[in-house]
């Protein structure tokens, strides 16, 4: 009896010792194949063709992008920064370009050509859930992420600020009230009682940073107000404002697009600049 229970107590130490030694050695990880060599920071252009969609393409212009088909437009940052993040995609699984038909990219249903490098999207492996892609001579299977940054039409890729980094409003002018920069200093009209450079900086501020909840198509409503804008660099804009109710709606009178903001934003940016308020003094 007492050798059987030995041998049961030197068989759990070497089960033992041998699951701490699987633990503890080194794991050996598997290779990672890098879908690119190319560098974000150094690609020119973008072409995204999605199957049913018109052909949607991007050029670099300095350290911005912008939109040139199907329309004209200042492209989002961080949605071209999604469609660029494939650059550092890597895969642990890299198969033969053979019989693409299994994967879905005989006929893939997106391509996305940066410079000259061409990747394909195709099926969803539900087992792993990772997507299909080929790119030059390989099929490697990525997180849908990839897939999911591609824009289902133009309007998702337009930037949604209402102005460009280099468009410096210089004067507005509204129905009721007027603002001008003069001498470095923003000037109201007429001429409130109790305002302060500070408090109108801040009303300028959100108006020069406004950014849109989304970008829509211009679709010519009759304006219920308008907004008269300089800009720095001498050129004038009109805004029209849309709606302000439910919602906010803004277009440009020099592109064909509406941006739709809260309506929160509609009574900050409509009103004049008010005062920083004060805390009131607690009821006794």
């Amino acid at each position: 009896m007492k050798n059987r229970l030995w041998l049961n107590v030197a068989l759990l130490a070497a089960v033992a010792v041998l699951a701490l030694f699987a633990y503890f050695r080194p794991h050996k990880s598997e290779p990672e194949h890098r879908l690119s060599a190319l560098k974000a920071a150094d690609i020119g252009k973008i072409r995204i063709d999605v199957t049913g969609s018109p052909p949607l393409a991007l050029e670099r212009t300095g350290p911005d992008w912008r939109l040139t088909t199907p329309v004209a437009a200042r492209a989002d940052s961080f949605q071209t920064q999604r469609l660029l993040a494939i650059l550092e995609a890597t895969s642990k699984d890299r198969l033969p370009a053979a019989g693409l038909a299994r994967f879905d990219l005989n006929e893939p249903y997106a391509r996305v050509t940066i410079d000259q490098q061409t990747f394909s999207f195709g099926a969803v492996n539900q087992m792993s859930r990772e997507q299909y892609v080929l790119t030059q001579d390989g099929v490697y299977l990525v997180p849908l992420q990839y897939g999911a940054a591609l824009p289902k039409n133009a309007l998702q890729m337009v930037s949604r600020q209402l102005f460009a980094a280099d468009e410096a409003p210089v004067a507005f002018e509204f129905k009721e009230f007027s603002l001008a920069q003069q001498d470095g200093k923003w000037v109201m009209s007429p001429a409130p009682a109790d305002m302060s450079q500070d408090d109108i900086n801040r009303w300028i501020g959100e108006w020069r940073l406004a950014t849109a909840l989304a970008v829509q198509a211009a679709d010519n409503r009759k304006p219920l107000a308008t907004i008269k804008v300089r800009l720095a660099n001498g050129s004038d804009l009109t805004l029209a404002v849309l709606q302000s109710e439910s919602e906010f709606t803004l277009a440009r009178s020099d592109q064909p697009f509406q941006y739709q903001f809260g309506a929160e934003t509609a009574k900050r940016l409509l009103a004049p600049p008010a005062a920083q308020s004060q805390p009131t003094a607690d009821k006794r």
